[in-house]
């Protein structure tokens, strides 16, 4: 609801909803860790997180996933709504992003095992982390293949990259019995990552563009004024979508330093 009407977190039923969302959020890990220290059956052990390489794949996947995901959505509208483009044109735009991660979903298999995990996602997150800067600073008037090309080939990079390489990390840190488990959490966190991600840009851009904005209406329709906004807010996105992956970096240069290489034959 935030996401698509700002002034709404003031009312008494979204500010209930955040507090109730709030305190159950930090209810599980105590639940948890209850019902571990009375030996009976968890859902989430907390011990899981003491695993600082699985940890650390959970957050960075959360991160890029959401990155990822609000790229392709912002970009859509800021390729509709700013550069007026028709949704044909716009599908073509986009469509550099969509080759280039079945191009890796292909081919990251032929290499995992060759370079250190860290350097994988750090390489991977640090070249992504240049599509939304792109974005942030390309001037509408320029031509597509000036920077919204670029940014639309580097966007998937880190998301299919880090996929593959948490599901392996997720392998070799646990046992057979757990590792169902942990793989189950490590889907679940890049699909909660997608829908926080996505509804926290969507925030940052309408609290720039202003209520009286509709990024949703008829773009040629709309004022120099309320362009201008739109631009801004679409700007913000792309910001907030940067320093997402620039945490994603620091996090696996600290998380992943001690992990090699994965995906190794073991006899």
């Amino acid at each position: 609801m935030a996401s698509a009407e700002l002034s709404i977190i003031r009312s008494t039923t979204t500010t209930s909803l955040l507090a109730v969302s709030l305190m159950l959020l930090m209810a599980f890990p105590l639940w948890m860790r209850y019902r571990e220290r009375k030996r009976r059956s968890t859902l989430v052990p907390n011990s899981l997180w003491k695993n600082l390489p699985f940890a650390s794949i959970c957050a960075l996947v959360a991160l890029s996933h959401g990155a990822t995901n609000s790229m392709e959505i912002f970009s859509s509208l800021y390729f509709q709504e700013v550069q007026n483009h028709s949704t044909l044109i716009t599908s073509l735009y986009l469509l550099p992003n969509l080759m280039v991660g079945v191009c890796i979903n292909l081919s990251v298999g032929v290499f995992i095992d060759r370079l250190p995990a860290g350097w994988l996602v750090v390489g991977s997150s640090l070249l992504c982390a240049f599509a939304p800067l792109m974005m942030a600073l390309v001037n509408p008037n320029w031509k597509y293949y000036y920077l919204e090309l670029w940014a639309q080939m580097l966007a998937p990079l880190s998301a299919d990259v880090l996929f593959t390489v948490g599901l392996i990390i997720v392998s070799d840190n646990f046992p057979e019995r757990t590792q169902a488990l942990a793989g189950a959490v490590f889907s679940t966190v890049a699909q909660f990552g997608t829908s926080l991600g996505a509804g926290i840009c969507q925030v940052v851009a309408l609290g720039v563009m202003g209520s009286d904005v509709d990024p949703s209406g008829d773009p040629n329709s709309a004022t120099s004024e309320d362009a201008s906004d739109m631009l801004g807010g679409y700007r913000a996105g792309f910001w907030t979508m940067f320093a997402s992956m620039v945490c994603c970096v620091l996090i696996a240069i600290v998380g992943l330093r001690q992990t090699g290489k994965v995906g190794l034959k073991k006899d």
